[in-house]
């Protein structure tokens, strides 16, 4: 009983992985994925250490797919910290379950300063209205002209729910 549910985490991990990674598909909110990726890769690590099942191909199969999965995820995580350009991501901001039409969306922005042109990266997601603990990519435009980190402008307060309200109307609703 013990060997299937070593399977099953491992196969579970992978999958988890390669959805992450491949598709705009993810669990909701942007470092959610980063946290829930580092537990399992602990948790796959640890599991691995004691590890032992009936037949030796079995054993070595769930080790080398667990240590393959815990070193990209590690290793994604190292370059992510070692390059410059991605510290923005530390200066993220959310805009948690936005209601439009009866339908759940997130927005993130990452300002990038002048390296990219405009304020930065904007997204938008949605959550099935149902389970909202997952959420899909709808919308992206890495060269936003509205900085969603100040909530002034031209001295004028904004709200910029308001304004992602509205980006989803247009970029998302209306298209």
């Amino acid at each position: 009983m013990k060997h299937r549910a070593y399977t099953i985490f491992t196969i579970s991990f992978a999958i988890y992985l390669v959805t992450v990674l491949f598709t705009n598909v993810s669990i909701t909110g942007f470092w959610t994925d980063v946290v829930i990726s580092i537990l399992l890769s602990i948790g796959a690590i640890s599991q691995s250490i004691g590890l032992k099942t009936n037949k030796f191909w079995h054993t070595r199969a769930l080790k080398a797919t667990n240590i393959l999965c815990s070193f990209i995820v590690f290793g994604l995580l190292g370059i992510f910290l070692l390059n410059p350009f991605s510290w923005d991501t530390f200066k993220l901001r959310s805009f948690y379950f936005q209601s439009v039409n009866g339908r759940l969306f997130n927005a993130y922005f990452k300002p990038v300063g002048a390296y990219a042109g405009g304020y930065g990266n904007f997204w938008i997601t949605e959550n099935p209205k149902y389970f909202p603990l997952i959420e899909w990519r709808v919308y992206w435009d890495r060269t936003v002209d509205h900085d969603f980190n100040s909530d002034t402008f031209e001295g004028k307060s904004i709200d910029n729910y308001e304004v992602v309200r509205e980006c989803i109307i247009d970029e998302v609703i209306k298209k």
